[in-house]
């Protein structure tokens, strides 16, 4: 396998249009998102859309462990530990360009087809939302766990969390909580189920296609297509776990207050392990970034996808800024003791003021880095 972390390639269409396929390669770090990678993506994405003939783009990954399980953050740390709370170009060119590329696949006018087998986490996120057909498969693990590692959930979790079935998107960010294929379609986060052994089915299905001369048809001709492929998949399914739980939930994403709804989280007494788990989570979560889950959810609600990234932008590279993230890629990635040291420890310690802290823009008076989304 090439050692070019982004693999492009293109198949021929039986009408003489081609469909382009982007292909993740860095299989030993679980497709995990670089700088390189979005970079790679963007100027790729340039000449798809001046192609004419290029009428659907299919995004997936080498391996069948995961999708994408986050965002290579090594570089990110290493950069956190040479600027301290000083000004680091790095991780506002990483956030940024990640964030645009993110808003780029919403928006673009070719129909993307996003693959989500396996780990789909966080960075993975923001590119599989990107998506007009979000798949999942049996072995689907969808999450945005960033607030293990004094994060939060970031690349337009602002928006798109916002808009989950019953505000299960609160619940999901201040957990952490992995779900699978039925849960992700129940609650918005996929479109459509379709066998992970089914993808080249798929692909040759898509080639024969005669395709429509605009955007909305094409749509319409991939939608009807993927259809048949669930139906006969359907029984392939595993169960939602998240519909089970349902009351618990509302009572978190109801809550009046970020202290009410952590005391919903932590009320659990159930034996569920899905449940367990998410409780965990939520106990062991850097209390900023609980915070950032919470508050960056309620601004959000009504916002652009746009306005919701450049909220992200702040508050992400404030967390870089003040150690709250280093300090949680340190001991969840680089150590790996599993022991971080947050400041602040608890979310009772986190002052009024260290709140405007972190959703104060680091740039001062100059303009926005993603002011002209």
């Amino acid at each position: 396998m090439s050692e070019q972390p982004v693999l492009f390639s293109a198949r021929d269409c039986a009408d003489g249009r081609r469909i382009a396929i982007a292909t993740l390669n860095a299989e030993k770090a679980l497709n995990a998102l670089s700088l390189e990678m979005v970079d790679l993506l963007s100027a790729e994405l340039d000449r798809w859309e001046a192609d004419p003939d290029v009428v659907a783009i299919l995004i997936d990954s080498v391996g069948d462990r995961a999708f994408s399980a986050g965002g290579d953050i090594r570089m990110l740390y290493e950069s956190m530990v040479e600027h301290g709370a000083g000004e680091n170009p790095y991780a506002r060119d990483f956030f940024a360009r990640e964030y645009r590329l993110d808003h780029r696949l919403h928006h673009s006018p070719i129909p993307i087809i996003t693959w989500g087998n396996g780990f789909v986490m966080g960075g993975g996120m923001g590119v599989y939302q990107g998506g007009d057909f979000r798949i999942v498969t049996e072995h689907s693990k969808l999450a945005m766990p960033e607030i293990t590692i004094g994060l939060f959930p970031d690349v337009g979790g602002t928006w798109f969390l916002n808009r989950t079935r019953d505000h299960a998107g609160l619940f999901l960010g201040l957990t952490g909580a992995q779900i699978n294929a039925a849960d992700a379609l129940y609650v918005g986060l996929a479109d459509v189920f379709v066998p992970h052994g089914d993808k080249a089915r798929l692909l040759d299905r898509l080639a024969a296609l005669a395709w429509a001369g605009d955007t909305a048809a094409r749509k319409g001709q991939i939608e009807a297509l993927l259809r048949e492929f669930e139906h006969d998949g359907r029984d392939r399914r595993p169960a939602a776990q998240i519909p089970a739980h349902g009351e618990w939930i509302a009572r978190v994403t109801g809550a009046d207050s970020l202290a009410a709804a952590s005391a919903a989280i932590t009320a659990y007494d159930g034996e569920d392990a899905w449940a367990q788990r998410a409780v965990a989570t939520h106990r062991r979560g850097c209390p900023v970034s609980i915070f950032l889950a919470h508050e960056l959810h309620r601004r959000g609600r009504g916002l652009t996808l746009a306005d919701a990234l450049r909220l992200e932008l702040v508050a992400a590279l404030n967390c870089a800024r003040y150690g709250v993230f280093r300090e949680g890629v340190r001991a969840q990635i680089i150590d790996k003791d599993n022991a971080p040291r947050f400041e602040p420890a608890t979310l009772a310690e986190l002052t009024t003021a260290l709140q405007r802290q972190y959703l104060t823009p680091p740039w001062g008076d100059a303009p926005h880095p993603l002011a002209d989304l």
